[in-house]
């Protein structure tokens, strides 16, 4: 809202699929003591190539967020709201093209 860009809401099906991700302890603590993220991913034959699958990118309409040099924290809840309520539209309205997602409920913190 300061810099006066406009938020396009969009939704990736599938991206959590095409590679998996080592969780350990081991590299949680490794992070935390480089304070990087040490990150240990693999796809298709265990290397970093994404696996073939089908991913499905929906977009929904620019939410016209107005220009406020100096937005509030209650302009700021009004246009994250917004931006939720069009994400988990998106979701909704897509989720059936996709098996995997058909039976899924979308959880924003």
């Amino acid at each position: 809202m300061r810099e006066g860009v406009d938020v396009i809401p969009v939704y990736l099906f599938g991206n959590t699929s095409v590679l998996s991700v080592l969780k350990t302890g081991i590299l949680e603590s490794m992070s935390r003591k480089m304070q990087l993220s040490v990150t240990y991913f693999w796809g298709k034959f265990f290397l970093p190539i994404p696996r073939d699958e089908k991913l499905l990118v929906v977009r929904g309409k620019p939410l016209g967020l107005p220009h406020i040099k100096d937005p509030t924290d209650a302009d700021i809840d009004k246009w994250h709201a917004k931006y939720v309520d069009e994400v988990t539209r998106l979701f909704n309205q897509n989720k059936e093209k996709l098996p995997a997602y058909k039976h899924k409920k979308l959880y924003i913190d």
